[in-house]
This record gives C-alpha cells, sequence and structure tokens, in this order.
C-alpha cells in the first residue's frame, strides 16, 4: 500500500475483533490517516475529552450564508487543524468547500499527500444538518 516501510496505524470507528488472534483489529496505512482527516473534520470544539481545541467546528456554517469569506475561513479552519494534529503525517494540497442548500449539506473534499510514502490521495467528507 504504501511505497516505503512506513507503518501507520490506528483504532477504527467501529472496533471489532479479530476471529483467530482474538485482537482488536486496526486500521492501517492510508486508510488510518484518512480516518484520522475525517475525525479532524467532522469533531467540534470541545467534543474531545482534554483537547478543547480539537476539531474544525463546522456545523455552525449549515446555518451561515455561504460567502466567498466563509468559505476561505472554513478552508483556513480545515488545513490549519491537519496541519496542527497530521502535520507530520500529512501534506495539504487543496481544501475545496461546496454548498449544497438544498439538502442542507456542506462538502468538503481535502487534496493532501503522504510525503513519507510519495502517496497522494482525496478525501470527501460531507457535514449534514441534522435538525
Amino acid at each position: 500500500m504504501l511505497k516505503k516501510n512506513i507503518n501507520y496505524s490506528d483504532i477504527p470507528f467501529f472496533i471489532s475483533k479479530n476471529a483467530f488472534t482474538g485482537d482488536f483489529n486496526l486500521t492501517k496505512d492510508l486508510n488510518a490517516i484518512r480516518q484520522s482527516l475525517k475525525n479532524i473534520i467532522m469533531t467540534n470544539n470541545g467534543e474531545r475529552s482534554f483537547d478543547y481545541k480539537f476539531g474544525c467546528n463546522l456545523y455552525g456554517y449549515l446555518f451561515e450564508n455561504f460567502t466567498t469569506d466563509m468559505v476561505i475561513a472554513a478552508q483556513a479552519i480545515i488545513a490549519g487543524n491537519i496541519q496542527r494534529y497530521e502535520g507530520n503525517r500529512v501534506g495539504i494540497n487543496d481544501v475545496k468547500i461546496e454548498n449544497v442548500p438544498t439538502e442542507n449539506k456542506i462538502n468538503i473534499v481535502v487534496d493532501f499527500n503522504i510525503p513519507d510514502a510519495g502517496i497522494s490521495d482525496i478525501i470527501t467528507v460531507s457535514i449534514l444538518r441534522t435538525r
């Protein structure tokens, strides 16, 4: 999966046990990084214990007028938080934000690279209004 001998691992969102070894299954390599980026983007400030600043706090943007200034601010928040929490593993190439008012959601597309492995990838995260 990764070009160099680099092993990234993380605990998956839905924890499961390996039937043969009895150990917990892990998310590895590119999937671990993708999961981490989604976690950073979808978390609101204050949701993570002991780190109030973790997350991008983007759900509030669902109720704002979608302006160029709002998009620039959200892009800076996303890029800054990814740099803060995953800067040692990930480089950001581009962050795009699209408003879908008919569905009450914001689509976020993050184009990133993993310099140590020579990989570029894209993730898409949708922030939905729940009420």
